[in-house]
Protein backbone atom coordinates (compact mmCIF):
# COMPACT_ATOMS: atom_id res chain seq x y z
CA UNK A 1 0.00 0.00 0.00
CA UNK A 2 1.58 3.59 -1.25
CA UNK A 3 1.17 5.63 1.85
CA UNK A 4 2.00 9.53 1.94
CA UNK A 5 2.69 12.06 5.36
CA UNK A 6 0.45 14.55 4.82
CA UNK A 7 1.87 16.69 7.26
CA UNK A 8 4.49 17.35 5.53
CA UNK A 9 2.99 19.28 3.18
CA UNK A 10 1.37 21.33 5.96
CA UNK A 11 4.92 22.24 8.09
CA UNK A 12 6.57 23.44 4.84
CA UNK A 13 4.24 26.70 4.82
CA UNK A 14 6.19 27.60 8.30
CA UNK A 15 9.47 27.00 7.73
CA UNK A 16 9.66 30.06 5.62
CA UNK A 17 7.11 32.84 6.33
CA UNK A 18 7.95 35.46 3.92
CA UNK A 19 7.25 32.88 0.85
CA UNK A 20 3.52 32.50 2.05
CA UNK A 21 2.58 35.34 0.08
CA UNK A 22 3.75 36.23 -3.51
CA UNK A 23 4.56 39.86 -4.27
CA UNK A 24 1.85 40.55 -6.24
CA UNK A 25 -0.57 39.66 -3.53
CA UNK A 26 0.92 41.88 -0.91
CA UNK A 27 0.83 44.99 -3.51
CA UNK A 28 -2.91 44.08 -3.90
CA UNK A 29 -3.52 43.46 -0.04
CA UNK A 30 -1.72 47.32 0.42
CA UNK A 31 -4.22 48.90 -2.49
CA UNK A 32 -7.13 47.46 -1.37
CA UNK A 33 -6.46 48.11 2.52
CA UNK A 34 -5.12 52.20 1.97
CA UNK A 35 -8.35 51.89 -0.50
CA UNK A 36 -11.11 50.97 1.96
CA UNK A 37 -9.69 53.43 4.49
CA UNK A 38 -9.52 56.47 1.99
CA UNK A 39 -13.35 55.60 1.12
CA UNK A 40 -14.69 54.93 4.21
CA UNK A 41 -12.99 58.28 5.74
CA UNK A 42 -14.43 59.94 2.54
CA UNK A 43 -18.01 59.23 3.02
CA UNK A 44 -17.67 59.32 6.51
CA UNK A 45 -16.60 62.70 6.97
CA UNK A 46 -19.02 63.89 3.76
CA UNK A 47 -18.46 64.20 0.16
CA UNK A 48 -16.99 67.89 -0.69
CA UNK A 49 -13.70 65.99 0.98
CA UNK A 50 -11.01 65.62 -1.26
CA UNK A 51 -10.47 62.03 -1.67
CA UNK A 52 -6.58 62.93 -3.14
CA UNK A 53 -5.66 64.40 -0.01
CA UNK A 54 -7.52 61.63 2.10
CA UNK A 55 -5.34 59.03 0.33
CA UNK A 56 -2.30 61.16 1.12
CA UNK A 57 -3.28 61.13 4.66
CA UNK A 58 -3.39 57.79 4.54
CA UNK A 59 -0.47 56.68 3.50
CA UNK A 60 1.44 58.84 5.58
CA UNK A 61 0.28 55.96 8.21
CA UNK A 62 2.10 53.40 5.95
CA UNK A 63 5.49 53.28 6.88
CA UNK A 64 3.87 52.43 10.94
CA UNK A 65 1.42 50.06 9.25
CA UNK A 66 4.01 48.07 7.33
CA UNK A 67 6.27 47.74 10.51
CA UNK A 68 3.49 46.67 13.08
CA UNK A 69 1.75 43.94 9.63
CA UNK A 70 5.26 42.37 8.67
CA UNK A 71 6.61 42.62 12.72
CA UNK A 72 3.81 40.73 13.87
CA UNK A 73 2.54 38.48 11.30
CA UNK A 74 6.24 37.06 10.37
CA UNK A 75 7.79 37.30 13.88
CA UNK A 76 5.64 37.01 16.37
CA UNK A 77 2.99 34.75 15.42
CA UNK A 78 5.08 32.32 14.06
CA UNK A 79 8.19 32.19 15.99
CA UNK A 80 6.66 33.56 19.36
CA UNK A 81 2.65 32.27 19.60
CA UNK A 82 2.73 29.09 17.65
CA UNK A 83 5.64 28.09 19.91
CA UNK A 84 3.66 28.38 22.86
CA UNK A 85 5.70 31.75 23.74
CA UNK A 86 2.50 32.89 24.93
CA UNK A 87 4.58 35.59 28.08
CA UNK A 88 7.06 36.63 25.63
CA UNK A 89 3.84 37.08 22.62
CA UNK A 90 2.20 38.94 24.90
CA UNK A 91 5.04 41.50 25.90
CA UNK A 92 6.10 41.72 22.39
CA UNK A 93 2.66 42.79 20.85
CA UNK A 94 2.50 45.56 23.44
CA UNK A 95 6.03 46.68 23.01
CA UNK A 96 5.32 46.10 19.15
CA UNK A 97 2.12 48.36 19.31
CA UNK A 98 3.38 50.74 21.59
CA UNK A 99 6.56 51.69 19.55
CA UNK A 100 4.42 51.67 16.12
CA UNK A 101 1.72 54.19 17.22
CA UNK A 102 4.12 56.52 17.74
CA UNK A 103 5.94 55.91 14.89
CA UNK A 104 2.82 57.11 13.30
CA UNK A 105 2.52 60.14 15.33
CA UNK A 106 6.25 60.56 14.51
CA UNK A 107 5.72 60.94 10.89
CA UNK A 108 2.57 62.88 11.05
CA UNK A 109 4.48 65.64 13.26
CA UNK A 110 7.51 66.09 11.70
CA UNK A 111 7.26 64.67 8.05
CA UNK A 112 3.87 65.20 6.97
CA UNK A 113 2.57 68.55 9.01
CA UNK A 114 5.86 70.46 8.07
CA UNK A 115 4.86 69.46 3.83
CA UNK A 116 1.30 70.39 4.52
CA UNK A 117 0.00 72.58 7.30
CA UNK A 118 0.32 76.39 7.29
CA UNK A 119 1.78 78.36 9.73
CA UNK A 120 3.94 78.02 12.91
CA UNK A 121 3.17 75.73 14.82
CA UNK A 122 4.83 73.69 17.79
CA UNK A 123 6.33 70.26 17.19
CA UNK A 124 6.13 67.75 20.40
CA UNK A 125 9.67 66.04 20.71
CA UNK A 126 10.20 62.33 20.33
CA UNK A 127 9.91 61.96 24.46
CA UNK A 128 6.74 64.26 24.57
CA UNK A 129 5.16 61.72 21.68
CA UNK A 130 6.21 57.89 23.54
CA UNK A 131 5.45 59.67 27.08
CA UNK A 132 1.86 60.69 25.36
CA UNK A 133 0.11 56.82 25.55
CA UNK A 134 -3.86 58.15 25.58
CA UNK A 135 -3.11 59.98 22.39
CA UNK A 136 -1.05 57.20 20.82
CA UNK A 137 -4.23 54.56 22.14
CA UNK A 138 -6.87 56.76 20.89
CA UNK A 139 -5.38 58.23 17.47
CA UNK A 140 -3.04 55.85 16.21
CA UNK A 141 -3.60 52.25 17.42
CA UNK A 142 -6.84 51.35 15.79
CA UNK A 143 -5.66 51.83 12.00
CA UNK A 144 -2.35 49.66 12.75
CA UNK A 145 -4.87 46.79 14.39
CA UNK A 146 -7.27 47.03 11.72
CA UNK A 147 -4.37 46.45 9.41
CA UNK A 148 -2.36 44.06 11.22
CA UNK A 149 -5.48 41.64 11.64
CA UNK A 150 -6.41 41.90 8.10
CA UNK A 151 -3.16 40.77 6.92
CA UNK A 152 -3.45 37.94 9.88
CA UNK A 153 -6.98 36.94 8.01
CA UNK A 154 -5.59 37.04 4.58
CA UNK A 155 -2.62 34.96 5.36
CA UNK A 156 -4.77 32.39 7.78
CA UNK A 157 -7.38 31.76 4.45
CA UNK A 158 -3.81 31.34 2.00
CA UNK A 159 -2.76 28.93 4.62
CA UNK A 160 -6.13 27.30 4.50
CA UNK A 161 -6.28 26.81 0.73
CA UNK A 162 -2.20 25.81 0.51
CA UNK A 163 -3.27 23.06 3.01
CA UNK A 164 -6.00 21.82 1.22
CA UNK A 165 -4.32 22.15 -2.14
CA UNK A 166 -1.34 20.71 -0.94
CA UNK A 167 -3.33 17.71 0.70
CA UNK A 168 -5.79 17.06 -2.51
CA UNK A 169 -2.86 17.49 -4.58
CA UNK A 170 -0.97 14.16 -2.18
CA UNK A 171 -4.45 12.43 -2.51
CA UNK A 172 -4.49 12.35 -6.45
CA UNK A 173 -0.81 11.38 -6.49
CA UNK A 174 -1.68 8.40 -3.95
CA UNK A 175 -4.32 7.44 -6.01
CA UNK A 176 -2.40 7.64 -9.12
CA UNK A 177 0.17 5.25 -7.86
CA UNK A 178 -1.99 2.88 -6.02
CA UNK A 179 -3.57 2.55 -10.04
CA UNK A 180 -0.49 2.12 -11.14
CA UNK A 181 0.22 -0.73 -8.54
CA UNK A 182 -3.33 -2.17 -9.76
CA UNK A 183 -2.34 -1.68 -13.20
CA UNK A 184 0.84 -3.55 -12.59
CA UNK A 185 -1.31 -6.33 -11.10
CA UNK A 186 -3.22 -7.11 -13.99
CA UNK A 187 -0.34 -7.13 -16.77
CA UNK A 188 1.11 -10.08 -15.44
CA UNK A 189 -2.47 -11.86 -14.58
CA UNK A 190 -3.69 -11.48 -17.92
CA UNK A 191 -0.33 -12.93 -19.38
CA UNK A 192 -0.22 -15.64 -16.85
CA UNK A 193 -3.90 -16.66 -17.97
CA UNK A 194 -3.14 -16.77 -21.68
CA UNK A 195 -0.24 -18.49 -21.50
CA UNK A 196 -2.09 -21.28 -19.51
CA UNK A 197 -4.30 -21.34 -22.87
CA UNK A 198 -1.41 -21.38 -25.29
CA UNK A 199 0.21 -24.05 -22.83
CA UNK A 200 -3.05 -26.00 -23.42
CA UNK A 201 -3.23 -25.99 -27.26
CA UNK A 202 0.66 -26.79 -27.64
CA UNK A 203 0.38 -29.94 -25.16
CA UNK A 204 -2.20 -30.91 -27.83
CA UNK A 205 -0.08 -30.34 -30.58
CA UNK A 206 -3.18 -28.32 -32.02
CA UNK A 207 -2.71 -26.24 -35.29
CA UNK A 208 -4.21 -23.38 -33.61
CA UNK A 209 -1.08 -22.61 -31.74
CA UNK A 210 0.65 -20.64 -33.95
CA UNK A 211 -2.21 -18.48 -34.73
CA UNK A 212 -3.00 -18.15 -30.62
CA UNK A 213 0.88 -16.46 -30.45
CA UNK A 214 0.11 -13.98 -33.45
CA UNK A 215 -3.07 -12.82 -31.28
CA UNK A 216 -1.14 -13.12 -28.16
CA UNK A 217 1.07 -11.22 -29.27
CA UNK A 218 -1.12 -8.27 -30.34
CA UNK A 219 -2.67 -8.15 -27.15
CA UNK A 220 0.64 -7.96 -25.28
CA UNK A 221 1.09 -4.69 -27.39
CA UNK A 222 -1.86 -3.14 -26.52
CA UNK A 223 -1.72 -3.67 -22.86
CA UNK A 224 2.32 -3.68 -22.34
CA UNK A 225 1.93 0.09 -24.92
CA UNK A 226 -0.36 1.47 -25.59
CA UNK A 227 -3.07 1.71 -22.54
CA UNK A 228 -0.59 3.77 -20.33
CA UNK A 229 -2.92 6.42 -20.25
CA UNK A 230 -5.32 6.84 -17.32
CA UNK A 231 -7.92 6.62 -20.20
CA UNK A 232 -8.46 5.61 -23.81
CA UNK A 233 -10.96 5.10 -26.17
CA UNK A 234 -13.69 2.13 -25.77
CA UNK A 235 -13.32 1.68 -29.88
CA UNK A 236 -9.48 0.64 -28.57
CA UNK A 237 -10.69 -1.64 -25.53
CA UNK A 238 -13.59 -3.42 -27.75
CA UNK A 239 -11.05 -4.19 -30.38
CA UNK A 240 -9.43 -6.03 -27.11
CA UNK A 241 -11.80 -8.12 -25.90
CA UNK A 242 -12.93 -8.93 -29.39
CA UNK A 243 -9.13 -10.37 -29.69
CA UNK A 244 -9.28 -12.11 -26.78
CA UNK A 245 -12.54 -13.95 -27.69
CA UNK A 246 -11.36 -15.18 -31.20
CA UNK A 247 -7.90 -16.23 -29.01
CA UNK A 248 -10.34 -18.25 -26.90
CA UNK A 249 -12.71 -19.48 -29.79
CA UNK A 250 -9.39 -20.82 -30.61
CA UNK A 251 -8.68 -22.77 -27.60
CA UNK A 252 -12.35 -24.36 -27.52
CA UNK A 253 -13.37 -24.62 -31.38
CA UNK A 254 -16.89 -25.73 -31.58
CA UNK A 255 -17.24 -27.34 -27.65
CA UNK A 256 -18.31 -23.40 -26.50
CA UNK A 257 -21.47 -21.03 -27.91
CA UNK A 258 -20.31 -17.02 -28.06
CA UNK A 259 -22.84 -14.68 -28.21
CA UNK A 260 -21.25 -11.23 -28.49
CA UNK A 261 -22.63 -7.59 -28.73
CA UNK A 262 -21.11 -4.37 -29.48
CA UNK A 263 -23.60 -1.80 -30.01
CA UNK A 264 -21.10 1.38 -30.11
CA UNK A 265 -20.47 3.19 -32.81
CA UNK A 266 -18.43 6.34 -32.56
CA UNK A 267 -20.11 8.04 -35.64
CA UNK A 268 -23.52 7.69 -32.98
CA UNK A 269 -21.98 8.02 -29.86
CA UNK A 270 -19.23 9.83 -30.48
CA UNK A 271 -15.71 9.47 -29.00
CA UNK A 272 -15.92 7.26 -25.55
CA UNK A 273 -13.38 6.91 -23.40
CA UNK A 274 -12.78 4.27 -20.68
CA UNK A 275 -9.97 3.17 -18.12
CA UNK A 276 -7.39 0.80 -19.81
CA UNK A 277 -8.30 -2.91 -19.05
CA UNK A 278 -11.32 -2.12 -17.27
CA UNK A 279 -13.91 -4.69 -18.96
CA UNK A 280 -11.32 -7.24 -20.00
CA UNK A 281 -11.42 -9.31 -16.76
CA UNK A 282 -14.79 -9.58 -16.77
CA UNK A 283 -14.92 -11.46 -19.81
CA UNK A 284 -11.74 -13.56 -18.65
CA UNK A 285 -13.31 -14.53 -15.69
CA UNK A 286 -16.52 -16.14 -17.98
CA UNK A 287 -13.93 -18.17 -19.85
CA UNK A 288 -11.89 -19.51 -16.75
CA UNK A 289 -15.18 -19.92 -14.23
CA UNK A 290 -17.60 -20.73 -16.87
CA UNK A 291 -16.36 -22.37 -20.31
CA UNK A 292 -13.70 -23.79 -18.78
CA UNK A 293 -15.90 -26.20 -16.09
CA UNK A 294 -17.12 -29.47 -17.31
CA UNK A 295 -20.28 -28.77 -18.57
CA UNK A 296 -21.98 -30.48 -21.69
CA UNK A 297 -22.25 -27.40 -23.89
CA UNK A 298 -21.01 -23.87 -22.47
CA UNK A 299 -21.83 -20.47 -23.55
CA UNK A 300 -21.27 -16.95 -23.07
CA UNK A 301 -23.04 -13.78 -23.81
CA UNK A 302 -21.67 -10.20 -23.73
CA UNK A 303 -23.78 -7.00 -24.61
CA UNK A 304 -22.09 -4.16 -24.58
CA UNK A 305 -24.67 -1.01 -25.10
CA UNK A 306 -23.99 3.19 -24.96
CA UNK A 307 -26.20 5.53 -24.57
CA UNK A 308 -25.55 9.12 -24.00
CA UNK A 309 -22.08 8.78 -21.68
CA UNK A 310 -23.56 5.38 -20.16
CA UNK A 311 -21.45 2.28 -20.88
CA UNK A 312 -23.55 -1.19 -19.81
CA UNK A 313 -21.59 -4.13 -19.92
CA UNK A 314 -23.17 -7.31 -19.40
CA UNK A 315 -21.43 -11.06 -19.19
CA UNK A 316 -23.71 -13.93 -18.89
CA UNK A 317 -21.50 -17.53 -18.18
CA UNK A 318 -23.03 -21.31 -17.75
CA UNK A 319 -21.81 -22.65 -14.58
CA UNK A 320 -22.37 -25.78 -13.08
CA UNK A 321 -25.33 -25.35 -10.52
CA UNK A 322 -24.02 -26.98 -7.76
CA UNK A 323 -21.00 -25.44 -7.53
CA UNK A 324 -20.22 -23.45 -5.19
CA UNK A 325 -20.71 -19.01 -6.21
CA UNK A 326 -16.95 -18.46 -4.86
CA UNK A 327 -15.74 -21.00 -7.49
CA UNK A 328 -17.63 -19.48 -10.54
CA UNK A 329 -17.89 -16.03 -10.11
CA UNK A 330 -15.20 -12.79 -8.88
CA UNK A 331 -15.80 -14.11 -5.30
CA UNK A 332 -11.91 -14.88 -5.11
CA UNK A 333 -8.48 -13.69 -6.48
CA UNK A 334 -7.42 -10.33 -8.69
CA UNK A 335 -10.19 -9.85 -10.98
CA UNK A 336 -12.39 -8.82 -8.24
CA UNK A 337 -10.25 -6.76 -5.75
CA UNK A 338 -8.47 -4.70 -8.79
CA UNK A 339 -12.12 -4.20 -10.45
CA UNK A 340 -14.12 -2.65 -7.41
CA UNK A 341 -10.68 -0.67 -6.36
CA UNK A 342 -10.52 1.23 -9.93
CA UNK A 343 -13.77 1.84 -9.98
CA UNK A 344 -13.85 3.54 -6.99
CA UNK A 345 -11.01 5.47 -7.81
CA UNK A 346 -11.70 6.23 -11.27
CA UNK A 347 -15.62 6.73 -11.42
CA UNK A 348 -18.02 8.70 -9.25
CA UNK A 349 -21.14 7.24 -10.76
CA UNK A 350 -21.00 3.46 -11.64
CA UNK A 351 -22.75 0.35 -10.88
CA UNK A 352 -21.27 -3.37 -10.61
CA UNK A 353 -23.06 -6.68 -9.57
CA UNK A 354 -22.10 -10.20 -9.83
CA UNK A 355 -24.93 -12.59 -9.23
CA UNK A 356 -25.13 -16.23 -9.11
CA UNK A 357 -28.74 -17.25 -10.98
CA UNK A 358 -27.94 -21.12 -10.64
CA UNK A 359 -27.30 -22.17 -14.25
CA UNK A 360 -25.55 -18.93 -14.96
CA UNK A 361 -23.07 -16.74 -13.44
CA UNK A 362 -24.19 -13.22 -14.41
CA UNK A 363 -21.81 -9.68 -14.03
CA UNK A 364 -23.69 -6.19 -14.88
CA UNK A 365 -21.50 -3.05 -14.55
CA UNK A 366 -22.27 0.10 -15.75
CA UNK A 367 -20.40 3.03 -15.77
CA UNK A 368 -20.99 7.10 -16.23
CA UNK A 369 -18.15 7.98 -18.29
CA UNK A 370 -18.69 11.54 -18.05
CA UNK A 371 -18.23 10.87 -14.03
CA UNK A 372 -14.49 10.40 -14.50
CA UNK A 373 -12.46 11.96 -12.14
CA UNK A 374 -9.77 13.88 -14.29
Amino acid sequence: MVSFDLSMGTNTLYKNPLQKLELSSHLRFWLLLLGSFTLIQFFKDGNDQNMGLILLQNLKRLPAMIMAVYAFNFYLMPFLYRKRKYGYFVLGCILLFYFTSALDRFVNVHVYEPLFREGEFVQESIWQILGDIESLLTGYLSPLLIATFAMNITMVVHEKNEIERITLQLQSDKNRAELNALKAQIHPHFLFNTLNNLYALTVQKSENAPRMVESLSFMLDYVLYRCNDKYVPLSNEIALIKNYIALERLRFEDSIRIDCTFDYDVSKNGKIKVAPLLLLPIVENAFKHGASQHLEVPFITIRLTVEDSSLSFDVINSKEVNRPDEDVGFMKGIGLKNLKEQLHKLYKDYTFEHKDQGEVYHVHLRIDTASAYD
